[in-house]
């Protein structure tokens, strides 16, 4: 008997993607977003983004004055941006 409880599928959204995909982003417009309890992050227009989609969320990854950054954020929360226009998935 398989006791472990049901692990939730992926969350749908993040423009198609399918966990494990990956794209470039073009930022449009800066991005402000707190990654869990952590402090508020922004993403500016002139960034190269990197994404990877994951089952629940969305892990964005980036150079900022030349230090490694990433983020991961709830597909719902990335859903926005792209319906905003605030970025723009390149495949």
């Amino acid at each position: 008997m398989n006791d472990s409880p049901a692990r939730p599928g992926p969350v749908a959204g993040a423009a198609g993607l399918q966990p494990g995909d990956k794209a470039l982003v073009r930022v449009i417009a800066r991005l402000e977003f707190r990654a869990g309890d952590g402090p508020m992050i922004q993403i500016h227009p002139d960034y190269k983004v990197e994404l990877e989609r994951a089952p629940q969320s969305v892990v964005l990854s980036w150079d900022e004055g030349g230090q490694p950054m990433n983020a991961s954020i709830p597909v719902a929360d990335f859903d926005r941006f792209v319906a905003a226009g605030q970025v723009v998935i390149e495949r």
